[in-house]
């Protein structure tokens, strides 16, 4: 079974680590007004290891995302000029 889930952030979502009442470790993403997205780890054996990997695997391609997203930000146009300038930032 698939499920397909599509995000369009606005103002306000935000992502988050809480625990569960047995002190184990959640990925939170609150999404719109009440939507949330929950990633936990069960009590099958290796699901914290495999929870772990997953989650850097997830906060690699959340990077990833971030700096296309970035970089698809257009830029000042400056019309008739040539910028030689260096940014530091």
């Amino acid at each position: 079974m698939s499920l397909y889930v599509v995000v369009h952030p606005r103002f306000g979502d935000a992502a988050r680590v809480v625990s569960d009442e047995r002190r184990r470790p959640q990925l939170v993403a609150d999404i719109g007004t009440g939507g949330e997205v929950s990633i936990q780890v069960d009590d099958e054996p290796g699901s914290t290891e495999l929870a772990a990997r997953f989650a850097r695997s997830l906060a690699a391609a959340a990077l990833r995302f971030a700096q296309m997203c970035e970089e698809s930000i257009p830029g000042p146009v400056v019309c008739g000029e040539v910028s030689t300038a260096v940014s530091d930032w």
